[in-house]
């Protein structure tokens, strides 16, 4: 009997496996819920927001505010996932939390786009309401279910520190308070195994839960790519170099798609929850990546007298590796094998993003277009041969040798 490529070997003890409260009834229904649904579309807008403050702005401290502000709302989801994968409640006093804390991340990102605009500095109040709320949150789970409780606890004291920390930032010194935010970021990307210290082990992990909620809301952040580049062509005439850049942008999207959801929601997640929640935090570069990669092609078609300026070639090297950088950790972590040659064709595709992007940055003669047409070739190369690739591997556990 041979195994599909793409299959996975059921294994009923495996640590990670469902959680076993999914009753017969519910076995046609979904992982992800539409409550969920619900709260990723919040991400929509405040996504736009941020890659619209950095795109007029385009200076290494803008950069660095705006992925920390991308990382600090990511984090936000990042916990609501965690725990809904452990605790599928859908009653009155969760769905108002989970609206709670909607508003609660439209406030910040609002705040962090007036910062500095006005003598308002209401962000690290708005950081610290949507972090009370997910306190909340699994306060309510640790007393619902003991065998979260626990775990539960360790989250929530953790999630209070930082609240108190992105608070006191209303009060401190401009400078130090990205600081303060930077720590809160830290503390809060903590694996679980950094933090839980209890006698009972942590709750399992439901993977397709998990895999699902990553794919969907990497793909609002393809989304996005396309909405933001469609947005800078509808504010002008649209000419011959306008479609030419949105030709490459479709097609490194496309390319993007194939790569990742032909491979990993399917590949699954690696036995533990330590890895399960590292292949979680590997999916922040990459969607920080995407969202790169459309800024950096939406600046290069607001072409001043000067040309394309350089910060473009630099923001599109970061998309590129930093999306291609995070599928290879995130297939290392998954239960595809062998991961090998999958892995070294994606650092291959880093590679070429970087020489490719000095090229540019070098020479005259490799203009930022090239550089656009060159990457989204390699992109489609790389495509190919991932399909290859993956065409040879199986996912599940290993084989025992005899």
């Amino acid at each position: 009997m041979t195994t599909e490529p793409d299959a996975p070997v059921p294994d009923a003890s495996r640590a990670d496996a469902p959680l076993a409260d999914h009753g017969v009834g519910e076995a046609h229904e979904p992982p992800v819920g539409y409550l969920e649904l619900f709260y990723d579309l919040v991400f929509v807008a405040a996504t736009m927001v941020i890659s619209n403050r950095f795109s007029s702005d385009l200076s290494w401290r803008s950069a660095a505010t705006c992925a920390s502000a991308f990382g600090l709302l990511w984090v936000f989801w990042f916990h609501t996932t965690l725990l809904m994968n452990v605790e599928r409640r859908d009653d009155l006093g969760h769905r108002a939390l989970v609206l709670l804390q909607m508003f609660g991340i439209t406030l910040t990102v609002l705040a962090f786009a007036d910062k500095g605009n006005s003598n308002n500095d209401l962000l690290g109040i708005a950081f610290g309401l949507v972090t009370l709320v997910l306190v909340v949150m699994y306060q309510r789970a640790g007393r619902s279910d003991p065998d979260l409780r626990a775990w539960a606890v360790q989250r929530r004291n953790l999630l209070l520190v930082a609240a108190l920390l992105v608070t006191l930032t209303t009060w401190v010194p401009s400078g130090i308070d990205d600081l303060v935010f930077l720590l809160a970021m830290a503390l809060l990307l903590v694996p679980s195994r950094g933090v839980f210290r209890a006698k009972l082990p942590p709750p399992p992990v439901d993977v397709p839960h998990l895999t699902e909620r990553a794919a969907l809301l990497t793909l609002i952040m393809m989304g996005e790519a396309f909405v933001k580049v469609a947005l800078v062509v509808s504010a002008g005439a649209i000419g011959r170099d306008d479609v030419a850049a949105m030709v490459v942008e479709f097609v490194a999207v496309f390319a993007l798609w194939l790569v990742y959801y032909d491979d990993i929601p399917k590949a699954g997640v690696r036995r533990g929850r330590t890895r399960a929640e590292l292949w979680t935090l590997a999916h922040l570069p990459l969607q920080l990546g995407i969202v790169s990669i459309a800024v950096g092609i939406s600046k290069f078609l607001q072409v001043d007298d000067h040309g394309v300026h350089d910060e473009v070639v630099l923001i599109l090297g970061f998309g590129f590796v930093a999306v291609y950088g995070s599928l290879a950790v995130i297939g290392v972590l998954s239960d595809r094998h062998p991961i090998r040659p999958l892995t070294t064709a994606r650092l291959v595709m880093v590679g070429a993003a970087l020489v490719l992007c000095a090229l540019t940055w070098w020479f005259a003669w490799f203009s930022p277009f090239t550089l656009l047409v060159a990457l989204a070739a390699c992109e489609l190369a790389h495509a190919y041969v991932a399909d290859h690739l993956r065409r040879r591997t199986f996912v599940g556990p290993r084989p025992a040798t005899a």
